[in-house]
């Protein structure tokens, strides 16, 4: 709990029981003004209601802490209505108890010398209906923190989505890549024509995807790897025999939903710096596999040799920039990681939450 949370939760908690005992202090004393005679007990009713309203902070603030009312926040209607009834009663219960022991034994108040079942069973239904309005008031506030949150979030989405694609037509489809596509089917046309229709349709199909996924936020891993295929042909023209790929997905992982150019970026990146870079080439791997509830999804280059100059605008903006969509679109808990610690291989490794 944040220290702002903490202090909110108190504040509520004093104000709230504070503000029962003065009502029925307020009460109390207009009731021996129009009775125009002094009540015996009126102090030792003073020190009753503090101390219910003490022993209401108390059985409130273990109820909450024992039964995790912030997880209920988050149940349904349906799912938390009996829970709250059912807690409402036994706190009721609990606090008429203490009311009915406080008063006899206690502060000796007269009116509570009948410790019978009836007199409980009515205290209990009178501090359940209080119990219920503590706890209605505790899930508004944290339906009302939740919207908010949501909202906030919602926000950060839609921001995040706009300023990534922009970053996207800046950097994920750079004017080099673009201009070495046409380069290469520029040359294809009088070398091979029939090639070069595949690669202006694998160029198409990669255009139309990119412009389309400002509208879908996540697609299925197996519409997103067709692109990477698409982009992958276009790239196998310009490296030819330097670039080779293996892919291993299995079939369970195709249907999970993924951040729309989440695979390309990881592939492009490894190609831009591990593959281009070096005279001998390398292989990529993309690797997606559903393991304990998420999905593990790998893509590993060959690095390039060392002493390699670096590729030109490496400054890390794709990988910020998946890093942040995957946090923003999956939750905190998924994760992208880059491993170099391997000589042999270079591994962008993604942990994506199955949905619930």
């Amino acid at each position: 709990m944040s220290s702002r949370r903490a202090r909110v939760y108190a504040a509520c908690q004093a104000g709230g029981w504070g503000l029962y005992a003065l009502i029925n202090a307020v009460l109390s004393v207009l009731s021996v003004v129009m009775m125009q005679r002094p009540d015996e007990q009126f102090a030792r009713r003073m020190l009753w209601l503090v101390a219910m309203s003490l022993s209401g902070v108390l059985i409130t603030h273990v109820a909450r802490v024992r039964l995790g009312f912030r997880e209920w926040a988050r149940l349904s209607l349906s799912r938390l209505t009996p829970r709250v009834l059912l807690v409402c009663l036994a706190m009721g219960a609990t606090q008429s108890v203490v009311a009915h022991v406080l008063s006899r034994f206690v502060f000796r108040i007269q009116g509570f010398e009948d410790f019978s079942l009836t007199n409980v069973i009515f205290g209990g239904a009178f501090w359940s209906v209080v119990m219920m309005m503590w706890l209605l008031t505790y899930f508004a506030v944290h339906f009302v923190e939740r919207a908010r949150t949501a909202e906030h979030e919602r926000l950060q989405q839609h921001i995040a989505s706009q300023t990534s694609e922009l970053r996207f037509l800046k950097a994920q489809l750079q004017p080099h890549f673009l201009f070495n596509c046409l380069n290469s089917v520029r040359a294809l046309i009088v070398e091979d024509p029939a090639r070069a229709q595949q690669a202006v349709t694998h160029l198409s199909s990669l255009l139309r995807y990119a412009l389309a996924s400002k509208d879908a936020e996540t697609v299925p891993l197996g519409r997103e790897l067709q692109v990477v295929r698409d982009y992958l042909s276009l790239e196998a023209i310009r490296l030819e025999e330097r670039l080779r790929v293996r892919e291993d997905v299995s079939p369970e992982a195709l249907a999970v939903p993924v951040p729309a150019m989440l695979v390309q970026t990881l592939v492009e990146n490894a190609i831009k710096h591990g593959i281009a870079p070096s005279p001998e080439g390398g292989a990529v791997t993309v690797q997606a596999h559903v393991r304990e509830g998420s999905l593990i999804l790998e893509v590993a280059n060959t690095p390039a040799p060392v002493g390699t100059p670096p590729a030109p605008h490496s400054g890390g903006v794709g990988l910020h920039n998946a890093s942040e969509r995957l946090r923003l679109l999956c939750g905190t808990t998924a994760s992208l990681q880059l491993d170099q610690t391997g000589s042999a291989l270079t591994t962008a490794r993604v942990r994506i939450p199955l949905p619930s």
